[in-house]
C-alpha cells in the first residue's frame, strides 16, 4: 500500500515522513538565516547559542540535524558532537551522556572523571584543527531544573588559552527564552539567538513543493492545487510538522479516490479524518428530507484567491430525546460558559453607558430627529434671519448705533466657513417623519457577527443544497448585509461581503452576533 502510495504520484520515495530529516529541510526564509547563525558561532568560536521556538514543531531539530549533517562533511573525523534528546536527567547523568558522545568511550560513573576526560578529548580536536559542538535539545525540560541548567552553564566555561573548546547550543520551545533570560549568567553565555515563528503561506507552499521534488516529483508537474495549499497552511497554522501530516494525508486521500490532483476536495476529508470524524466531508452538511435519507449537497471547489480557512461548517443536530441532547450539551457544552460571560459581561457595560448618557446627557426636545429636519431646523432660521436683516438694519447694543446687514450669510461646514446658500426644505407630515426615522434606526446600524465554528461555508443563495464558493474561520469577524429565512426548514441565513468582491450567504449555526 506504502509503495502503490508513493508510485501514483509519480514520486520514488516518502516526501512527508514525520521524523526530522536534515536531507528534506527546504532550507530558506528563517531556516537559511539560523543555520548561518549557527555556523557563524561555531567559526568564531562564540561559546553558545540559544534557539527557541513559538511553538512545537517548527522545525528546531530538523534545523540542528542539518547544522550536524554540515559539520561532518566539512570537518570529517576531526568533528566531534554530543546531541541530547531528552534532558530530562541529573547533572551528573547528564555529563557523562555527553562526555561519551565526544569521547567515544564508555563514560566513568565518576562526575569529576568524566569532566577531566571530556576536557582533554575537546583539546586533542582542538589541536587537530577540528571543532566540537554540544547541543541539548527539547530544553524546555529543563526549566524547573535550575541546577542542571547551572551545571550547562559551568560546562560552557571549558576553555584553553583563551579560546572555548566547544560550541554550546541550547534548543527548546518559548518557556525557554523567559527562563534562561531569567538567568543573567547563563543569558550572558548565549550570545547568539534566534526565534523561531510560524510559517506564512508562501513559506509553506515552498516546503511542500520542495520535498515532492526531492522525492522524485517531475518538475512540470504540480500535485496540489493552489486552494489546497493555502487550506493546509490555514488548518496548519504555520506549524511545518501539521503541514507535513496533512499534506502526506491529502497524498493518501487522493490515491484512495484516484484523483489526478489534490484538490479542496481531498484536503477537506483529510481534515476531517485528522480530526476522527471518519470519512464523511467535513464542508457537507446533510439535512434529513421527507421520505428520503439524508441528501448530500454538491461540493464545489473554492475560486482562486478568495479568502478560505479552517474548521468544519455545523452539522445539523435533530434533538431525538433526552440522549440526543445529552450527547450536544457533551460535546458543545464546554463553550457556553465562556460565551455566557462575554455576553453578560457586554450587556453590563452597555446599560452602563445608557444610564450614565441618560443621566448626564443634556435633554433635547425632540428624541429622534430626521436628516431632512435637521437641514430644515438650520435653514429656516438663516432664511428669516437673511430676511430680517434685509427689512431693517442690525443695532450694535454696546454703542446703541445702526449698522448695515451684511448682504452675505455664512454657514460653518467642517473646519473652516463657507458661503452657503441654504434653501428652505419642505416640510413632511409628522406621521410620515417618525416613519421613516424608525425605518432608517432600525435599518442603519451596522450588525456584525464571529464565525463560532472552525470553519464555515459561504454558499451563492440561502439554500442548504446551493454551492459553496468560499469558506471563513473561527475567530473571524463579518458585517451583516441582509438576513432572510429558509422556506424549507426555518434557519436564517445572512448575507454578507466576501473580501469586498463578492456577496454570500451563511447560516445562522455558524455564527453569533455581536
Amino acid at each position: 500500500m506504502s509503495e502503490e502510495y508513493i508510485e501514483y504520484w509519480g514520486l520514488t520515495r516518502h516526501p512527508f515522513l514525520l521524523a526530522p530529516d536534515s536531507k528534506m529541510m527546504c532550507v530558506t526564509g528563517q531556516y537559511y538565516e539560523c543555520l548561518e547563525r549557527l555556523k557563524y558561532a561555531i567559526g568564531t568560536n562564540k561559546g553558545g547559542v540559544l534557539i527557541v521556538s513559538e511553538d512545537a514543531g517548527l522545525g528546531k531539530t530538523t534545523i540542528l540535524l542539518r547544522l550536524v549533517d554540515e559539520m561532518k562533511e566539512e570537518y570529517g573525523e576531526v568533528f566531534r558532537h554530543a546531541f541530547i534528546h531528552h534532558p530530562a536527567l541529573s547533572p551528573a547523568q547528564m555529563i557523562a551522556q555527553i562526555t561519551g558522545s565526544i569521547a567515544g568511550v564508555e563514560p566513568h560513573e565518576d562526575k569529576l572523571k568524566n569532566l577531566l576526560l571530556l576536557k582533554d578529548t575537546l583539546m586533542e580536536v582542538r589541536e587537530q584543527g577540528g571543532k566540537s559542538i554540544i547541543i541539548v535539545d527539547e530544553a524546555q525540560m529543563l526549566c524547573e531544573a535550575h541546577d542542571v541548567l547551572q551545571e550547562l552553564r559551568a560546562l560552557i566555561n571549558l576553555t584553553h588559552n583563551g579560546e572555548y573548546l566547544h560550541t554550546f547550543v541550547l534548543s527548546g520551545q518559548r518557556a525557554l527564552w523567559n527562563t534562561v533570560k531569567g538567568l543573567p549568567e547563563f543569558w550572558q553565555r548565549l550570545p547568539v539567538r534566534y526565534y523561531f515563528i510560524p510559517l506564512r503561506v508562501e513559506e509553506t507552499k515552498e516546503m511542500i513543493r520542495f520535498r515532492l521534488r526531492k522525492a522524485g516529483l517531475d518538475e512540470s508537474r504540480e500535485v496540489f492545487a493552489d486552494d489546497a495549499l493555502e487550506i493546509i497552511h490555514r488548518f496548519a497554522r504555520g506549524s511545518p510538522r501539521t503541514v507535513i501530516a496533512l499534506a502526506d494525508l491529502s497524498l493518501l486521500v487522493g490515491y484512495t479516490n484516484q484523483s489526478e490532483r489534490i484538490t479542496f476536495k481531498e484536503v477537506s476529508k483529510a481534515i476531517n479524518t485528522m480530526s476522527g470524524k471518519g470519512d464523511t466531508l467535513p464542508y457537507v452538511q446533510t439535512e434529513k428530507k421527507e421520505g428520503r435519507g439524508p441528501s448530500i449537497s454538491s461540493l464545489a471547489n473554492i475560486d482562486r484567491g478568495i479568502e478560505i480557512g479552517r474548521g468544519y461548517e455545523k452539522q445539523n443536530l435533530n434533538f431525538n430525546g433526552r440522549e440526543s441532547l445529552e450527547q450536544w450539551v457533551m460535546q458543545y457544552g464546554q463553550f457556553a460558559r465562556p460565551i455566557v460571560t462575554v455576553v453578560v459581561i457586554i450587556a453590563v457595560v452597555l446599560l452602563g453607558i445608557m444610564g450614565y448618557r441618560y443621566a448626564f446627557a443634556p435633554r433635547k426636545t425632540s428624541a429622534v430627529m430626521t436628516v431632512a429636519e435637521k437641514k430644515q431646523s438650520v435653514a429656516e432660521p438663516i432664511a428669516e434671519s437673511k430676511e430680517s436683516q434685509e427689512e431693517k438694519p442690525a443695532q450694535d447694543f454696546s454703542t446703541g448705533e445702526t449698522q448695515k446687514p451684511p448682504k452675505e450669510i455664512f454657514a460653518a461646514v467642517g473646519p473652516s466657513a463657507q458661503k452657503v446658500e441654504t434653501p428652505l426644505l419642505p416640510k413632511e407630515p409628522v406621521a410620515q417623519r417618525e416613519q421613516k426615522t424608525a425605518r432608517n434606526e432600525a435599518v442603519d446600524p451596522v450588525r456584525e457577527a464571529v464565525i463560532n465554528k472552525l470553519a464555515a461555508n459561504i454558499r451563492t443563495r440561502p439554500d442548504l443544497n446551493a454551492p459553496r464558493f468560499a469558506m471563513l474561520f473561527q475567530g473571524e469577524t463579518v458585517k451583516i448585509l441582509d438576513e432572510t429565512s429558509d422556506d424549507n426548514n426555518g434557519t436564517k441565513w445572512y448575507k454578507i461581503p466576501v473580501l469586498g468582491r463578492r456577496e454570500g450567504w451563511i447560516s445562522e449555526t455558524v455564527v453569533t452576533l455581536k
